[in-house]
């Protein structure tokens, strides 16, 4: 079932698939729905599974102006999405820029949550070579206010894939990454390639800055009695984006398991990927 959750500010796009106990999928940035089509297949055999396109990306748009609220507001969207489908807490799965708005969730609407895992969350300020981090970041900014948002988010993808290859753009004499090849793999060509595409100037000009400064509040993280756990994939082993979840794991006490592939894993091992789901759930 395909449908739209209207809110003050933007109009949500929503998927919903399956029977059972209610699992709600955040896809990270620069996705939506779509990326999370192998893993909803599996899962929707014994969930409900909801996924969404997160406020401004793809097919959620914004009502008026453009408002992105931050992760606080991000947070309150899922509620939304639970709001409008009766459900009162749900199983919450985040990976990327989605698990900080689970971390987000954790801290502000833990009583909506049933449980989560938090996958690899870019949460590169608890790091100590932090500012090394932010620099990369900030590099990406000034190749966004020099060549456009679409060359840095290729080049932002590109240091995600689990085993990096190289886009040459003939036209510009450019090497511009491998996030136009891994994407086309994933997806069918046409607008669904171009929908993603499009999320450019959104996460790159106005999340990112905020996903690379965010601090999750580690006090209301200890507070919560939700069952939930970091992930982490075992092929990301010393990447910025897993790093995080393991220093955090260890400093509040919560378990850190290992998921098949890398940042992306549930979409080349999508079958193993929601078994370990599946396990955690099950308690």
């Amino acid at each position: 079932m395909i449908y739209s959750v209207d809110i003050p500010d933007v109009t949500l796009h929503v998927e919903r698939t399956g029977e059972g106990p209610v699992v709600v999928l955040v896809p990270g940035g620069g996705g939506d729905a779509a990326m999370y089509r192998d893993l909803v297949r599996e899962l929707a055999q014994r969930f409900t599974v909801i996924t969404f396109d997160r406020r401004g990306n793809s097919r959620s748009r914004w009502k008026h102006t453009e408002q992105c609220g931050g992760l606080t507001a991000q947070a309150r969207d899922v509620v939304a999405v639970m709001d409008d489908a009766g459900v009162e807490r749900a199983f919450v799965f985040g990976n990327s820029a989605g698990a900080l708005v689970t971390l987000s969730l954790l801290t502000s609407h833990a009583d909506r949550v049933a449980g989560a895992i938090v996958h690899e969350p870019p949460v590169i300020q608890v790091l100590p070579d932090a500012a090394e981090r932010v620099a990369y970041f900030d590099d990406l900014g000034r190749i966004t206010q020099r060549e456009g948002a679409l060359p840095a988010m290729l080049k932002f993808a590109a240091g995600t894939m689990d085993k990096p290859t190289r886009l040459f753009d003939t036209k510009t004499g450019r090497t511009i990454g491998a996030a136009g090849v891994e994407l086309a793999k994933r997806l069918t060509p046409g607008n669904e390639m171009n929908r993603l595409f499009g999320n450019a100037e959104l996460l790159m000009r106005s999340e990112m800055p905020e996903f690379v400064r965010y601090r999750p509040d580690l006090a209301a993280l200890r507070q919560t009695d939700v069952r939930w756990a970091f992930g982490v994939g075992v092929a990301s082993e010393g990447r910025y984006y897993s790093r995080p979840a393991r220093q955090l794991s260890a400093e509040l006490g919560v378990p850190c398991l290992e998921f098949p592939g890398g940042h992306l894993g549930y979409q080349r091992h999508a079958a193993e990927f929601a078994r370990r789901l599946e396990e955690f759930i099950d308690g």
